[in-house]
């Protein structure tokens, strides 16, 4: 199978693990499934089977197989640890004819056989966040009135719209993957005051107390370890997570289809959703 494996640093040094065969030539590659789950389960006192305590997934740990061919691979080999360095970040970006993916997380240990007439290598990747995400963001987005203008121009009298007008207030957004948080943010809205979005098929919802005054942007993540909600007023970033109202959820977008809608006191109008 082709594919193509990068390695990319907190500082934006990338190295192309998969550039040639005379580089660097990878022989296995662990962890690319979905990881294993834990299971916990008691049993019953005197009964058949047992009851489920808790399930989850721990993380995932990418290993690395490869080997170093040609020549300069003492040059190589120093680029490497440039790059991959034991404790810090590291981004890996995974592409097939059928995927354009990448995860994040920190290498464990980046190691290689100095030695041997062959040197091979092993990179070991810790996970914390299980998932991989596409590379190409999807957006959706919440409008009142959405543009139907485009080129080319009509040649003829008959009457094309500029615009379309939702009645019904609700944004559907189809998730193939699986259950994720995601990025949303309200913009371009004339002075506010408590919005909420609620997703119309779980019930839950998600409320920020207080006003949002014209040119305000409010960003809310509800990714798992990066869960923030952020106002940027006149270029400057504050943290207004404490505006949270009591009995909010941060909001995820669940398998297949997602549909939510916002309500306000007054005027909230756009709402970009990124996943």
């Amino acid at each position: 199978m082709q594919f193509t494996l990068i390695l990319e640093n907190e500082t934006g040094k990338k190295i192309n693990m998969t550039t040639t065969g005379n580089q660097y030539m990878i022989s296995k590659i662990e962890d690319l499934n979905p990881p294993a789950g834990t299971i916990s389960t008691s049993s019953y006192a005197g009964i058949n089977g047992s009851y489920l305590n808790n399930a989850f997934i721990d993380k995932r740990n990418i290993v690395i197989q490869f080997e170093m061919r040609g020549i300069d691979i003492e040059k190589r080999r120093h680029q490497l640890y440039r790059v991959v360095r034991p404790s810090r970040y590291i981004k890996i970006y995974y592409r097939t004819s059928n995927i354009d993916v990448y995860t994040e997380g920190y290498v464990e240990t980046c190691e290689m056989d100095n030695f041997s007439p062959l040197t091979k290598g092993q990179i070991s990747i810790i996970c914390p966040d299980i998932y991989w995400y596409s590379i190409t963001p999807v957006y959706a987005y919440y409008r009142q009135i959405t543009g139907a203008f485009h080129f080319p121009f009509p040649e003829n009298d008959v009457p094309f719209p500029l615009g379309t007008y939702s009645r019904t207030g609700n944004m559907s957004i189809e998730n193939n993957g699986d259950v994720t948080g995601f990025t949303i943010k309200i913009e371009d809205v004339d002075d506010a005051f408590t919005p909420t979005i609620n997703n119309s098929i779980t019930g839950e919802h998600l409320q920020i107390k207080g006003e949002i005054l014209k040119g305000d942007v409010i960003t809310i993540t509800t990714k798992t370890g990066n869960k923030t909600v952020t106002l940027t007023r006149n270029g400057i970033d504050y943290n207004i997570i404490n505006r949270l109202v009591s009995g909010s959820s941060w909001l995820v977008l669940q398998s297949g289809k997602n549909t939510f809608n916002v309500t306000a006191v007054r005027n909230v109008k756009n709402l970009p959703e990124q996943t």
